[in-house]
């Protein structure tokens, strides 16, 4: 199941993907922020560091991906138009990434793992080679899923990551501004890593659909446990 990574990057580039994102909550960003890198939950877990929970944890330990980093070609924010599901903190990567020479294991997801079924067999829940793979990714995919495989240490923000983009939901919770507060946390985290984010920009999500409903559904679908769960650590 693993797909050469220079062929994956070629294939990429060649149906006009420039970078890979991952989305996550404010607290399991600075995590990643300390380490220098994304990490798997599973790293994240076996490290002592903190990390907010995610609906889709039980699924990803049944199902043998806990100790994998996934990645998204495209900003899912972007795409539907609304906020992104596990958080909203994104990390932007340059496709660069997948030239680092201690890159995991990548194999492609036919579907989230949210979906799979213990019926299916490796061949039906994952692309079997770059030709399989062709047939099927474009640009825009999202439901097939980059995952880094059984993962232990983190994949290197520097010199890889481009951005992190935050959203602003124009909301405050018990009279903090959830966005300001944020910003605060991710800087400070930023401040005070033994890593150099210099080269990192930290900015507001522009978004780039009208209308987008990121801020509608922070208002109506998010309660005030989880708007500080995601927002504030």
């Amino acid at each position: 199941m693993e797909i050469n990574k220079q062929e994956f990057k070629s294939f990429l580039s060649d149906i006009g993907v420039t970078h890979l994102h991952h989305a996550n909550t404010v607290l399991t960003a600075c995590s990643f922020i300390k380490c220098g890198g994304l990490l798997s939950r599973g790293a994240v877990e076996h490290l002592g560091l903190k990390q907010t929970p995610q609906d889709s944890d039980d699924i990803d330990k049944q199902f043998g991906v806990w100790d994998d980093i996934f990645l998204d070609s495209v900003d899912l924010h972007d795409l539907f138009p609304r906020q992104n599901l596990y958080g909203p903190v994104v990390f932007k990567f340059s496709l660069d990434v997948l030239d680092h020479e201690e890159l995991p294991v990548i194999w492609i997801t036919k579907d989230n793992p949210i979906r799979w079924t213990k019926e299916q067999s490796p061949e039906q829940r994952y692309f079997k080679d770059i030709t399989e793979l062709k047939d099927s990714y474009s640009l825009g995919s999202y439901q097939e899923m980059i995952t880094l495989r059984s993962t232990h240490s983190p994949l290197p923000f520097s010199p890889f990551l481009e951005e992190i983009i935050l959203d602003n939901p124009g909301l405050a919770v018990s009279d903090v501004s959830l966005f300001k507060e944020a910003g605060n946390i991710l800087k400070q985290a930023l401040k005070e890593s033994d890593f150099d984010y210099s080269h990192v920009k930290l900015t507001t999500r522009k978004c780039k659909k009208s209308p987008c409903y990121c801020r509608d559904n922070y208002l109506k679908q998010y309660g005030a446990d989880k708007l500080k769960l995601f927002f504030l650590n």
